[in-house]
């Protein structure tokens, strides 16, 4: 529905943000496999519903499956134009997927950037030493709540379902 303030005939940056998107989910939809493509979408979603930042998934294993580097590498791409329909970050459509490649705790990362920071391998490397970092942290924090766990009679896999591991399915962070 066009914005009360803009001339239908003029294409806003609004209205070219969300026709690019369309376009881009129904190019998705004719060359991914359909099981796929449901689950990037419903990924999207959850992503969406949470006003965007970190969504925590927790797969079954045919999700898991089906949740390939190509298909993380198109939801990054589905952020971004998401993120373009935001007045003022129409430049995040512009945006590629960097891949940071591996550390001891993260494998395979890959974050949605400007393509001047994609092309330049130091600010690259600085972004995967921080991601490095908060993975390293998390994975202490996650041995220090097992062990809290076993301390008082709680197997570590009864916390996670009580939730005290602060993983859930669709847990948020900004």
């Amino acid at each position: 529905m066009p914005d009360a303030y803009e001339n239908p005939d003029e294409e806003s940056p609004a209205r070219i943000a969300r026709a690019r998107y369309a376009l881009y989910v129904e190019t998705l939809r004719a060359r991914m496999a359909t099981g796929q493509f449901d689950l990037l979408m419903e990924i999207v979603r959850m992503w969406a519903e949470a006003g965007g930042g970190t969504v925590r998934l927790q797969l079954d294993d045919a999700e898991r499956e089906l949740f390939t580097p190509e298909v993380q590498q198109e939801f990054l791409h589905l952020m971004g134009l998401i993120g373009a329909m935001q007045p003022g970050h129409e430049d995040r459509a512009d945006h590629v997927v960097a891949h940071l490649g591996d550390g001891e705790h993260t494998k395979g990362a890959m974050s949605l950037v400007p393509p001047e920071v994609a092309a330049d391998p130091d600010r690259l490397r600085a972004m995967r030493e921080k991601l490095e970092a908060q993975q390293s942290r998390r994975h202490s924090d996650e041995q220090t709540v097992e062990g809290i766990a076993r301390a008082s009679g709680m197997s570590p896999a009864a916390a996670e379902e009580d939730g005290t591991d602060g993983e859930g399915k669709g847990d948020t962070a900004p």
